[in-house]
């Protein structure tokens, strides 16, 4: 699989999101028109026989943020095929990404950069999915005063 030898932990995650991207990235194709596609699917496969989790994980932050461009039906079904494929439970992903947000709004000050970015994922994926109008706002809030 890789260049290098990587401990069975590694292995198993460079193997985990690899599949998760690419049943994304092929949903997408088939979704919609997505010139991209096979170069994404080219870089995806690239990172992971050198077995380069933090790439994998960079490029899967981008392909979750390009799916909010899909029609709701569309992320539904997308999800629905996650979940029966790969087990993957965005909803429960969702979920722990909310409590997340909820330590750091009742904390009221944003203790890192990485919360920062959590943060404005967060909002931005509200705005797209229809998320409601309060929440944001308590989001966008804090961002503009930390």
């Amino acid at each position: 699989m890789a260049n290098k030898k990587l401990n069975p932990e590694t292995e198993k995650a460079v193997s985990a999101i690899r599949e998760r991207l690419v049943l994304t990235l092929q949903f997408m194709q088939d979704a919609q028109e997505f010139p991209s596609g096979k170069q994404w699917l080219d870089l995806v496969e690239e990172a992971a026989s050198r077995g380069e989790l933090r790439t994998l994980r960079l490029l899967a932050k981008e392909v979750d943020a390009m799916t909010s461009a899909l029609a709701s039906h569309e992320r539904d079904g997308l999800e629905a095929l996650l979940l029966s494929r790969l087990g993957v439970n965005k909803e429960a992903e969702r979920g722990d990404l909310q409590r997340q947000v909820a330590k750091v709004l009742n904390r009221g000050t944003i203790a890192s950069e990485k919360e920062r970015r959590r943060l404005e994922e967060y909002a931005e994926m509200l705005e797209v999915t229809g998320g409601e109008p309060a929440e944001i706002e308590s989001v966008r809030q804090l961002l503009r005063s930390g």
